[in-house]
């Protein structure tokens, strides 16, 4: 956000403004805009492809980092934790609606500079609770590779793949540990394909 509130502020960093004297006569001579400079689109393509990086590993291990916070056998953690999640996505919500209303708004009739940097303000201040938090986080070290897990469990579907159905789910591995109850909506499905 920071780079992209740069982009629009930082004169040299973006094309000049339709309305300048210079870039009137210009536009004029080539019957249209002043296009951006090499420089001026890699500010614009870096500003975009960073902010990109950073909520793509953001979004998907936040939830996760979370619950990890909380001892889901303990009754007042469990608590705890539905109540953390509720916040949680609250805030989410809260963050998106405030972006498609006071954000526009911001950028349209103050100026987009100001909105980049209202966004840039908000996460450098997002960073700093993050990071003041950091003494009391819970920290779950990976227990091998879930890429192993996942193969694991491949290989076993693939070689029991013609084993009888057992006539009690009970019969099944992990079946009075599952957190899903078991269903026969899929094995129904498989038989009359």
């Amino acid at each position: 956000m920071s780079l992209l509130a740069a982009s629009t502020v930082v004169p040299g960093l973006r094309p000049p403004p339709g309305g300048d004297a210079v870039a009137a006569a210009a536009a004029a001579e080539s019957g249209g805009c002043v296009a951006a400079s090499g420089g001026q689109m890699a500010m614009l393509y870096a500003a975009l492809y960073t902010a990109a990086a950073g909520a793509g590993g953001l979004k998907a291990n936040v939830s996760g980092f979370g619950s990890d916070q909380f001892d889901g056998r303990d009754r007042r953690e469990g608590k705890a934790m539905l109540f953390f999640f509720n916040r949680f996505y609250f805030c989410i919500s809260l963050g998106s609606v405030l972006a498609v209303t006071a954000l526009v708004y911001v950028q349209e009739d103050v100026g987009r500079g100001w909105g980049y940097g209202a966004s840039a303000a908000a996460m450098v201040a997002a960073v700093a609770v993050f990071a003041a938090g950091t003494p009391r986080y819970r920290y779950r070290r990976p227990q091998g590779s879930p890429l192993t897990a996942i193969g694991r469990v491949l290989w076993a579907a693939w070689r029991k793949r013609r084993m009888p159905f057992p006539a009690d789910a009970g019969e099944l591995h992990g079946f009075h540990k599952a957190k899903v109850p078991h269903t026969n909506r899929l094995r129904s499905t498989l038989l009359h394909t």
